[in-house]
């Protein structure tokens, strides 16, 4: 990790997989980051905090890519966001088990800032919409882990998972929950080989179940859950100490994928998001369902936080 010390980023000249080391060298900051602040290592937490933003040191803002960058600042060219690396060798990639467009989104804990960094809430949205709605185009080098494909996404890998939710950070939950609706119920199957891609650590499977029920948790070092669209009408989950959450979906179906409002324990609920903690005292969360897009959850009161800050 010298060069990641020195310069902020793995150059893509001295080391394979060199972004998505960065990225996830940054994430690792951020996790530790908040363990030291609640070990009461403010000093170390500020450093560590201050370090997990280096997963901008290989997004280049200009193109709007993670890229590889060399060790002498320089950005690889030409750039081409479905190839997986530079390659002065034939197994040299840039990027662990993705292309560029997939690594783009792999930074979970800092959301705001990489919205910032792409112009804003609209122009967020609409590298969204590019990566989930372009052509499914692959390199004839690309790894055999790149699959489940929807644009670009691959939900038969673990690295950009979490980026369907990532509409709700900036106004439009509502292409989540269509989302996420679609990949449940097109990349799961009751049959042998039922899931689209290899079950790593578990992740495909906790996806599902955890989609399923209607959250995901985005960045789980924060201990909140974003919410997605729930599939099944009824759930229930025991937490153990006689502790119960109930998820109910009123109005669900097929073509009913949209959250209209949310309920609380009998409360309204308006945040799109709820904590770990909330849902960890047991209790009841029930989604009203309908067939077109709603305003639940779009305002930037009601969005996640991410980074400890909401969106300004």
């Amino acid at each position: 990790r010298g060069f990641y010390y020195d310069l902020g980023y793995i150059p893509a000249d001295k080391l394979h997989e060199s972004v998505s080391r960065t990225q996830e060298y940054a994430y690792d900051d951020w996790a530790m980051a908040v363990l030291a602040d609640a070990a009461g290592a403010k000093e170390d937490a500020r450093t560590l905090r201050k370090r997990s933003l280096n997963y901008r040191n290989v997004l280049d803002a200009s193109i709007g890519f993670a890229r590889p960058k060399f060790s002498d600042g320089k950005w690889w060219t030409p750039y081409d966001p479905i190839q997986i690396g530079h390659m002065p060798k034939p197994w040299w990639r840039d990027y662990t088990e993705a292309n560029g467009w997939q690594a783009t989104f792999l930074n979970q804990h800092d959301i705001y800032g990489q919205i910032a960094m792409f112009g804003g809430d609209a122009a967020f949205e609409n590298k969204l919409d590019g990566f989930f709605n372009g052509p499914s185009t692959l390199p004839a080098n690309a790894p055999p882990d790149i699959t489940g494909l929807v644009g670009q996404y691959a939900h038969g890998n673990e690295p950009d998972q979490h980026a369907p939710y990532l509409y709700a950070y900036c106004g439009a939950p509502w292409k989540t929950q269509a989302m996420v609706r679609r990949l449940l119920t097109e990349m799961y199957k009751a049959d042998p080989d039922g899931i689209i891609g290899n079950d790593d650590c578990g992740q495909m499977s906790a996806w599902f179940i955890l989609s399923a029920l209607g959250f995901y948790p985005v960045d789980p070092v924060s201990a909140l859950y974003v919410f997605g669209s729930p599939l099944f009408d009824e759930a229930q989950v025991d937490l153990g100490r006689g502790r119960t959450l109930r998820v109910r979906a009123r109005g669900n179906g097929p073509n009913s994928p949209y959250v209209q409002s949310v309920r609380w324990n009998g409360r309204p609920w308006n945040r799109n998001w709820i904590s770990h903690a909330e849902l960890g005292t047991g209790g009841e969360l029930v989604f009203q369902m309908g067939a077109r897009p709603s305003r639940f959850g779009s305002a930037k009161r009601d969005r996640p936080p991410s980074f400890g800050r909401s969106p300004s």
